[in-house]
Parts: C-alpha cells; sequence; structure tokens
C-alpha cells in the first residue's frame, strides 16, 4: 500500500469513528463516568415518614411518585400505568448512578444496549452516564429507584415567600398612576419597572420591552398630552407562591387633554405583573398590559 492510498484510509476511518461517535444512542454508551461532586451536600435532619406522611407527586396522567432525601442519597418511589401510546423505550442519561427495584407489576428496561422484562423482585444497575430507559409491562408498577448523588432537579422547591402586603402592592398602582397625573420625569416611572425581562403593552396598543423603549413611549405620549388625570375605581391583589411574583388587576378611568385642545375620556382594564427585586425595597413591574374595560 503506497503512502496515499494509506493516509486516505486512516483519514476515512477516523471520520467514521467521528460519526458514530456523534450519533444517536452510541455516543451516550460511549460517555464516560462521572464521578465529581455537583452540588454542596445539603445536610438533611433524620426523619422516620409513616405511609400518609408524604405526598404523592403527580409527574403526568400515568405516574406518580415520592422523593426523600439523605445527605449523599435519592429515593425516588414510582407508580406507574402502562400508556396506550408507548410503543418504544426512549432513553436518557445523567451523571447520578441508579439502582432500581420492580417492587410490584412488570417493566421493560433499557440499560446501554441490553432490554429485558423483569417481574416483582427484578433489579436494574445503571453506572453514571449509561444510557437507560424504563416503561411499564404491566397495567400498573411500582419501581423503587436510589440515586447517588442526589438527584438535586426531584428535590421539592420551597413556596416562594411573601414580603409585601396587598396594600404595599396597591400603593404601587396608585403612585405608578399619580406619576402620569403628575407629569413626572420618565426617571420616576423606571424607579418602578424590572431592568430586565420586561413586557408592556399600553393602551395604545405600543409594546415595550425595556427601559430605552419606555422612554421612547414616554417621549411621544408627553409631545401629544398636556394634562392628564385618573382614578383607580379598583384593585385585586394577589400572590403567586409558585413564580414569587404579585399580581395586580385594576380598573381605571381617565381624562386626557392633548395639545391641540381635544379631550378624550377612557376607562382600561390594567393587568400588572411585579417581581420581587434583588434591590430596592419594593417589588418591580415586569409585566404590564392596558385594554379597554368591559361596560
Amino acid at each position: 500500500m503506497n503512502r496515499t492510498i494509506f493516509f486516505t484510509a486512516a483519514l476515512l476511518v477516523s471520520i467514521a469513528l467521528v460519526l458514530c461517535a456523534c450519533g444517536g444512542g452510541a455516543g451516550k454508551e460511549d460517555l464516560k463516568r462521572d464521578y465529581r461532586f455537583h452540588e454542596n451536600i445539603k445536610k438533611m435532619a433524620p426523619a422516620i415518614f409513616p405511609p400518609d406522611d408524604s405526598s404523592w407527586v403527580k409527574v403526568d396522567d400515568t405516574t406518580r411518585r415520592k422523593v426523600f432525601f439523605s445527605d449523599r442519597l435519592t429515593l425516588e418511589l414510582v407508580e406507574t400505568a402502562k400508556s396506550a401510546l408507548t410503543s418504544n423505550i426512549t432513553t436518557q442519561h445523567q451523571f447520578n448512578d441508579l439502582i432500581g427495584y420492580v417492587i410490584t407489576g412488570s417493566a421493560m428496561v433499557t440499560v446501554g444496549k441490553d432490554t429485558k422484562q423483569i417481574a416483582a423482585g427484578g433489579a436494574f444497575v445503571v453506572p453514571s452516564n449509561t444510557p437507560y430507559g424504563v416503561i411499564p409491562a404491566s397495567d400498573k408498577a411500582t419501581i423503587l429507584n436510589v440515586y447517588t448523588p442526589p438527584r438535586e432537579d426531584l428535590r421539592p422547591t420551597a413556596p416562594a415567600v411573601r414580603r409585601f402586603p396587598d396594600n404595599e402592592i396597591k400603593s404601587i398602582v396608585y403612585k405608578w398612576f399619580a406619576l402620569f397625573d403628575e407629569n413626572a420625569h420618565v426617571d420616576s416611572f423606571l424607579s418602578y419597572l424590572a431592568d430586565t425581562g420586561l413586557t408592556m403593552v399600553m393602551a395604545d396598543k405600543k409594546k415595550i420591552t425595556s427601559w430605552k423603549s419606555f422612554q421612547e413611549w414616554h417621549a411621544l405620549w408627553s409631545s401629544v398630552v398636556e394634562s392628564y388625570s385618573s382614578t383607580v375605581e379598583s384593585i385585586l391583589v394577589s400572590f403567586d407562591t409558585k413564580t414569587g411574583r404579585y399580581h395586580a388587576s385594576a380598573v381605571v378611568s381617565s381624562t386626557t387633554k392633548t395639545r391641540n385642545g381635544k379631550k378624550q375620556a377612557g376607562r382600561y382594564q390594567v393587568d400588572i405583573v411585579l417581581a420581587d427585586s434583588s434591590w430596592g425595597n419594593a417589588p418591580k413591574i415586569i409585566q404590564y398590559t392596558e385594554t379597554e374595560a368591559k361596560k
């Protein structure tokens, strides 16, 4: 074999190896084991849980789970029903080591390149970064999974803490419209707005997504409006414990006098979402929508 043929063959083999490593499930099987610490250890207090002391969490229409944590382990109890839509096992991989045990029913399990149906009493071992998949093979199956290090994505999220009472949120709404009544400088308005993630739709349908676009809108509004007077007729306030955000829904009536002498009366439904900011002593407006109020 001459030198040109040799190097051509070597190049083709190298390309083939790269393509195999990058494609589909085969690449997943070649991942190295991962023994690093990914999170700081979260110390858990010793505890005893009677059967009814830990509630089930719904995963989807066919599956629910209970999850328990120690300092270095996660235990997941899964109850799952056979779905008529299930046809193939889809695999995933993660850096956590997993040992699973079928308590009741049976399951079709894939680990690496092997697929087997195992009944109650059967187990499966999934080392770190090994592709695996589990689907119920009976009408109902109960499976116990143990992970190390802990599965942080399964750790329950604590409800958001409410820092501001309803009256303080209502006060923000009143002050916001008072700024328009006073024809305040634009900087006064900006102090009420979130500096990132801002989404606003004003009564004139203008969309605002940043402080800069609000400044541009305010400059145009000020050039047209000579005076503005508003009355907040009603406000309803709520707090979302999942997102930690405050919701204010208000009905506002207003009278606008333009610089060419025209007067216009309006009545608007104003929906506001306020995010608890990491700076300042009050939540900031992050979503804002004005629409014509129903009569």
